[in-house]
């Protein structure tokens, strides 16, 4: 009789529960007092909203305190980071970064807006409806400080970036205990262990994965650095034991690890659109802003507007589609396979997507979608036309408006049957317009 293997802890249910019960009390103990001050508390999201590194001087004690014992490299299992293998993934970032874009929008976000633990959460402000690209580019943001060159360096931008997402955490379960009370009763602490390293699976190895679905040529030891560069930003974002900030007891080592912790995941809590709207409502924000994109590119000529919904399709598969209420392309394989064909058409007249030396269909089908937001230069360094701080990018996207042509193309698409919701705007909505004439003249 054939011995069943040992149970990993990384798919042990009383484990995965038990990551559940835990959430930031450091973070906590610092954010609690000052959501007694209605001012303190809004000056605490603006300065986390903001993509400044600096405390301001006249921040609450509380904030300078918890920047001063947490804005610290940390040692894995009491070892120092491994620099070399840091600076290769940066590498790996820098070199398919408009490809990892599109595969965080097409797979990485809305394969995590199945679970409506993590969709209720990340509604509540409101923003997704009023301003979702606002929240999506803050995402790629947060990505890029993340994976820039230096981030954990002492006061690096991916170590600024750790502290305030736990602070920025920490006031969300303040809110989430205020504005939805049966939510621990269900899901147990907000923004927990298992929800947020779910959440650092999403950044890494979904996009590693992505990636490697697409064949860009990320080999193995490429992916396990990538990997290794998101387990010590799961540190810094106090993933660990209580007391224990370099212990990696709760972040899976391997990337096989990691693969059975997410199944194991999917499996726990994703479900469907009935139990599950809000995430249906964060899959539409994602499709959209790649339908935009494609809008903004000469793909629409081709009559090609069903490439993003391909894409999703390639990566969550026709079932994941309609799990997040995506109705599924029709005649799907047919399509993928002209895709190419019409791309290499398209490529020879217009000459723009091979202009920066992308050595794969994917990578230069995801530079025509982003060259308004991640170009290349000539040297082959990627420039990200994301404003440093996010103040900026905020202002920006409150006072463009599409031209009236693109808005209406836009919208007419919108009101097609190709998503399943209840729910329509009424009125155009405002976008980032993704082109490169966006910066110079776009928002006059």
């Amino acid at each position: 009789m054939k011995a069943t293997p040992a149970l990993s802890r990384w798919s042990d249910e009383a484990f995965l529960d038990r990551l559940r019960l835990e959430g930031d009390p450091e973070a906590d103990r610092c954010v609690v007092p000052l959501a007694q001050s209605r001012e303190d508390f809004s000056r605490l999201f603006e300065f986390l909203n903001s993509n400044d590194a600096r405390v301001p001087p006249d921040a609450p004690q509380a904030l300078h305190a918890f920047f001063a014992t947490h804005l610290r490299v940390p040692s894995p299992d009491g070892q120092p980071v491994d620099r070399v293998r840091l600076r290769r993934a940066e590498e790996v970032f820098m070199t398919h970064a408009c490809t990892s874009a599109l595969v965080l929008l097409a797979m990485s976000l809305p394969a995590g807006y199945a679970a409506p633990n993590l969709a209720r959460v990340l509604v509540m402000s409101g923003n997704l409806k009023n301003h979702p690209y606002r929240r999506l580019l803050g995402v790629l943001q947060m990505v890029l400080n993340v994976t820039s060159p230096g981030g954990f360096e002492a006061h690096g931008k991916a170590l600024v970036t750790a502290a305030k997402l736990r602070l920025l955490h920490a006031g969300v379960r303040h809110l989430v205990r205020q504005r939805c009370p049966d939510y621990e009763s269900r899901y147990r602490v907000p923004v927990n262990h298992e929800d947020m390293l779910a959440t650092i699976m999403g950044f890494s190895l979904l996009v590693i994965r992505g990636l490697q679905r697409l064949g860009v040529g990320l080999g193995e030891h490429e992916a396990e650095d990538y990997y290794y560069l998101w387990r010590v930003y799961a540190l810094a974002m106090g993933i660990h034991p209580r007391g224990a900030p370099d212990s990696t007891e709760y972040v899976p080592a391997t990337l096989a690890e990691a693969d059975e912790f997410y199944q194991a995941y999917a499996r726990r809590h994703y479900r469907g659109v009935q139990e599950n709207p809000e995430g249906v409502e964060l899959t539409r924000a994602s499709l959209m802003m790649l339908e935009h994109a494609v809008a903004d590119s000469p793909l629409r000529l081709l009559g090609v507007s069903l490439v993003p919904r391909i894409y999703m399709q390639r990566m969550l598969g026709a079932e994941g589609l309609v799990q997040r209420g995506v109705r599924p392309v029709r005649h799907h394989a047919v399509v993928k396979w002209i895709l190419p064909a019409a791309l290499r058409v398209w490529t020879r007249i217009w000459a723009l997507v091979d202009r920066d030396g992308g050595r794969h269909f994917h990578e230069r089908l995801s530079q025509a979608f982003f060259k308004g937001l991640i170009v290349r230069t000539i040297g082959g360094e990627v420039t990200f036309l994301i404003p440093e701080r996010l103040a900026d990018l905020h202002a920006l996207t409150d006072r463009v408006v599409r031209p009236f042509g693109e808005r209406r193309r836009v919208e007419r698409r919108a009101q097609r049957s190709d998503i399943d919701f209840g729910d329509r705007r009424g009125r155009p909505d405002r976008r980032l317009a993704f082109r490169q004439s966006f910066w110079g003249y776009g928002a006059r």
